[in-house]
């Protein structure tokens, strides 16, 4: 496992929260354990991701938001990058809604120890 790639799924997920929450926000890292697997949530009290855009979020070049000021809007490549990276690892991506409001990322990759390359 490329822990490096793992590192860069986590930084580009929180910098979308960063771009699309208010300033002030609340976002969240959880690991757990689940049987062989190791899920990662990062959640975030934003405004939440529409239905319709949930499906399409992780294809190349998509961006949900064109609102936000394009000094910050993204190239939609990011969310993609994630997806590959994760399924190259053998695991999976998901969003979800944060009840009352806002959005879940979480990924799953197979438990085992990793060694880090400074």
């Amino acid at each position: 496992m490329d822990s490096r790639l793992i590192i860069q799924v986590i930084i580009n997920i929180v910098d979308n929260a960063l771009k699309y929450t208010p300033k002030g926000s609340k976002i969240e890292i959880y690991a757990r354990k689940e049987n062989q697997m190791i899920a990662i949530s990062i959640a975030d009290n934003g405004k939440g991701i529409a239905d319709c855009a949930k499906e399409k979020i992780f294809d190349m070049f998509y961006t949900a938001d064109s609102k936000v000021a394009d000094s910050r809007r993204g190239l939609g490549l990011g969310l993609f990058l994630c997806k590959s990276i994760i399924q190259a690892h053998g695991g999976t991506i998901q969003v979800a809604d944060n009840v009352p409001h806002g959005t879940i990322f979480t990924f799953t990759l197979q438990a085992e120890e990793v060694t880090l390359n400074e």
